[in-house]
């Protein structure tokens, strides 16, 4: 089947817009007053809510790769990623904003293929795409996404809520985004060994849950919602920096630490054998991924029973402790590693590729 490819030249900016505009008018939400077509939308915040605004870079070559992400899986990803900063502040979208800086290799029917999945992702919660911008970019592709919800001011959660006796939760399972970001490296690794033959098959054989949860994750945003109209959540975050990492902002907005039990937290059986495959220790997956985009909260004791009742994959992994931030993690060998500092990836710090 052959590939249609327009240059973005052939629509220019405005071209571009208009087609955004059409796929973007396909959902509604009636906080929006005036939307696409104008100098700024205008929003009427619904009565009696808080608005929380969230916003995202992701930037070619740091957060995505496009020799293995599709421009659709891209779309719904970056949909996600703001969708769980929402989730774990309990609220729900109503809202976006995008602006993309679009690189001259890339063509209309590419875009467009990225902003239909966007839409559908955001459409999926009820969201619009209320504006945004364009331009042209010489460093390859970049996305940036602001997005609005709402959230009643008795249902906010946020990260410095968390006391001492807490039971610390989280939904899902941890590592599998970072188990298949690492097969899609070694198949591009595979890929360029070989000498980039257009015959390659890449071997993804099994791993398709590992593949899925890191092209084409899920917020929790309706979860996030069940939880807090059945419980009183004390401090919540989206897992996205890796499990360490997003702990410890809990721990340092709250002025608490965290004692983790190894054999508590959630690891599917696919990440452990992409793991232990690669001579790798799966509880790092765990601890220091990222982008699992699952939430972790804390409740008092007393509440915990009443997640039973919930229809969701929901796992208590240890306790808030009183003393300085720090997060503490007790290995199956009677070990206990201690953190107090971020352990996973950061911008602007040795081994960053920027």
């Amino acid at each position: 089947m052959e590939i249609k490819f327009t240059p973005i030249s052939t629509v220019g900016e405005f071209g571009l817009i208009d087609k955004f505009s059409t796929a973007a008018s396909h959902f509604s939400n009636p906080v929006i007053v005036q939307g696409i077509g104008d100098d700024a939308a205008t929003i009427k915040p619904s009565q009696g809510k808080l608005t929380v605004v969230t916003t995202d870079i992701l930037i070619q070559g740091i957060h995505f790769d496009l020799s293995y992400t599709s421009m659709s899986h891209l779309g719904r990803k970056s949909a996600a990623a703001n969708l769980s900063d929402i989730a774990a502040m309990s609220a729900l979208p109503t809202a976006a904003f995008v602006s993309l800086g679009i690189h001259s290799n890339l063509s209309v029917e590419m875009i467009g293929e990225f902003y239909s999945s966007l839409t559908d992702e955001l459409g999926k919660h009820h969201c619009v795409i209320a504006g945004g911008d364009t331009s042209a970019s010489p460093i390859g592709f970049v996305v940036n996404l602001t997005l609005l919800g709402e959230v009643e001011p008795d249902r906010r959660t946020t990260r410095n809520g968390a006391v001492a006796g807490d039971i610390v939760c989280v939904t899902g399972d941890l590592g599998r985004a970072h188990a298949g970001l690492k097969i899609l490296q070694r198949e591009k690794n595979r890929y360029i060994e070989a000498g980039q033959p257009a015959d390659f098959t890449p071997n993804f054989e099994g791993y398709d849950d590992a593949l899925q949860k890191h092209l084409l994750p899920a917020a929790r945003v309706e979860f996030a919602r069940e939880i807090t109209d059945k419980i009183r959540v004390h401090s919540m975050i989206d897992i996205s920096d890796g499990l360490l990492s997003d702990m410890l902002h809990i721990c340092k907005a709250s002025g608490i630490s965290v004692e983790i039990e190894e054999e508590l937290i959630p690891i599917d059986p696919i990440t452990r054998r992409i793991a232990e495959g690669l001579g790798e220790n799966p509880l790092d997956y765990a601890l220091y991924g990222g982008e699992d985009f699952e939430l972790a909260f804390t409740i008092a004791e007393d509440d915990f029973k009443k997640l039973y009742s919930l229809e969701g994959n929901v796992r208590a992994i240890g306790r808030v402790r009183s003393g300085s931030p720090e997060v503490s993690v007790k290995r199956l060998d009677g070990k206990t590693d201690k953190f107090t500092d971020f352990p996973s990836y950061q911008h602007f710090v040795k081994g960053d590729p920027s």
